[in-house]
Parts: C-alpha cells; sequence; structure tokens
C-alpha cells in the first residue's frame, strides 16, 4: 500500500501490526475520540514504510473498534468472550459510546448464562428441549452436568447453542424434577413413591420406568 495512494480522505492504519484501510470520515465519527484528535492536530505522528499510522495496539480486536465506528454499533461474532480486551481498547481510543455498549452487552451474556441453560434431549426421531438454571445443573457435584459445563472437554450444541444429549427424553423429566426440586428421588424404589415418580404412566410399566430412571440417574452419577 503506497502512501501516495491514499486519497485525502482515505486512511491506512498500522494497529499491532494488521492493515485497516478506511476513511477520515469514519475515524471522525465520535468527536474528542483519539482518532478525531489524531486527524485533526499537527501533531507528528509515526507512520511505516507505506504512509499507514503505526498504531501500537491489539490488531485483532481492532476489528470491533473500527466495525462500531463504521456502523454506530456493535456487532460481535458468536461466542466473543474478549470483552475485557475490547473495553480496553474502548478506552485507549477514547471511545465511551462503545465503552458502554460492551459492558451492557458482557452483563447481559454474565444475566443469561446465569439464568439458564438449554439442553435438547433427542432419541430419534423425536428431541424435547428443556432450559435449566445453571445453578440446578451444578447441584450434583462431579456428576454428568457439571462435566458438561464445566468446558474441560468439547460437548456438542444444536444451531440454537442448546447442549445436546442422546438419552430417553420421556424420562428425562424426572431428571430435571429431581435437580430443580432436590431429593425428590430419594427411594426410587419404594412403592409409595410411585406415584410421585411418573404420575402418567400405566402401572405395568411403572417397575420398568423407575429402573431405566435408576439406571439413568446412576449412569450421570447423580446420587
Amino acid at each position: 500500500m503506497d502512501s501516495a495512494l491514499h486519497s485525502d480522505n482515505q486512511i491506512g492504519l498500522n494497529v499491532g501490526g494488521k492493515i485497516y484501510l478506511t476513511t477520515r470520515d469514519t475515524l471522525t465519527r465520535y468527536p474528542n475520540s483519539f482518532f478525531a484528535i489524531l486527524l485533526d492536530s499537527a501533531i507528528p505522528s509515526d507512520k511505516d514504510a507505506q504512509g499507514n499510522y503505526l498504531i501500537d495496539r491489539d490488531g485483532k480486536i481492532f476489528r470491533h473498534v473500527l466495525n462500531f465506528m463504521r456502523c454506530g454499533e456493535l456487532v460481535l461474532p458468536r461466542g466473543f468472550d474478549e470483552f475485557d480486551l475490547l473495553e480496553r481498547e474502548a478506552d485507549f481510543f477514547l471511545l465511551e459510546a462503545l465503552k458502554e455498549v460492551a459492558l451492557r452487552r458482557e452483563a447481559a451474556g454474565r444475566s443469561v448464562a446465569g439464568m439458564s441453560v438449554g439442553i435438547t434431549v433427542e432419541t430419534v426421531p423425536t428431541k424435547s428441549t428443556y432450559m435449566m438454571t445453571r445453578e440446578a445443573l451444578m447441584r450434583e457435584k462431579e456428576s454428568f452436568f457439571t462435566d458438561m459445563l464445566d468446558g474441560g472437554e468439547p460437548f456438542p450444541r444444536d444451531r440454537q447453542g442448546n447442549y445436546v444429549i442422546s438419552r430417553n427424553n420421556s424420562l428425562f423429566h424426572h431428571v430435571v424434577d429431581y435437580l430443580v426440586r432436590g431429593g425428590i428421588l430419594n427411594d426410587i424404589t419404594s412403592t409409595s413413591n410411585l406415584s410421585v415418580i411418573v404420575p402418567a404412566y400405566p402401572s405395568k410399566s411403572f417397575g420398568r420406568d423407575i429402573k431405566l430412571v435408576k439406571s439413568m440417574l446412576e449412569k450421570w452419577t447423580l446420587k
């Protein structure tokens, strides 16, 4: 990129080794920002051999900063989790509007993450999706669900971000009841508890279904 090729409105930036080409209008969109001061002042600035302004910042994160200045809104890729870096860059570039949006987005993400976790339980050809709190899923220590949520190993998800479990979805609601209400399945072999555990099942199926639930809980290390 030759500096001679830059028009009066075209600006080249070398941010942490990454080259960005944008316009003066974009960079001065926010008054009193780093770039508005840089481009409107007569103070000499460092440039590389191609005439791009040299800026010693995170070149990867800067694309989100530049996109914000271009469109006036913060558009981030799914799963973005580097808000601390983005907020730091917003401070450096004197973009208070960007920092405010980033802080709100981060807080919203934490709130959603803390409130609910989606689980899709499927047995071909049927499936059901449950929304549960993280607190409920983490109630049983060293269980299938704590392993699922700790992020130690990749776990399959659907397009909506729900965790996918290949288990009997007609029985999974008993597991949900156990986790949400706590202790409801203290003795799943007791005849007196059958009406509580599987209230809508025919009597001939009670014993079989209870064994399936017990086997499921033991397999998932729910104690």
